[in-house]
C-alpha cells in the first residue's frame, strides 16, 4: 500500500530564554507563528525570524520550522 504525505501546515517557532529554574536548569518559552506559506524558502523564514527576534525582550536560543503532514493511503 502506497502512502502519500499531504502538507497540512508550517509553523515558525522561536525558542526564547526564560531564565533559570529553581534547580538551576535553563527555562525556555516557545513563540509560535502559525500559517507560514508552504512555498516560503528557509532563508526567507529565517529573515522574518530575525526581524521578530529584534522585537522580543528575551534572548533567542533557536529558530525552528515545524512542518505537519497528513499521511493518506492511495
Amino acid at each position: 500500500m502506497a502512502v502519500t504525505p499531504i502538507a497540512v501546515s508550517r509553523d515558525l517557532i522561536l525558542v526564547m530564554d526564560n531564565g533559570i529554574g529553581a534547580s538551576g536548569q535553563p527555562l525556555t518559552i516557545n513563540r509560535t507563528y502559525k500559517y507560514v506559506k508552504s512555498s516560503a524558502l528557509d532563508e526567507d523564514i529565517y529573515t522574518v525570524a530575525q526581524a521578530l527576534i529584534g522585537l522580543q525582550e528575551s534572548e533567542n536560543i533557536a529558530v525552528q520550522r515545524r512542518d505537519v503532514f497528513e499521511l493518506a493511503s492511495e
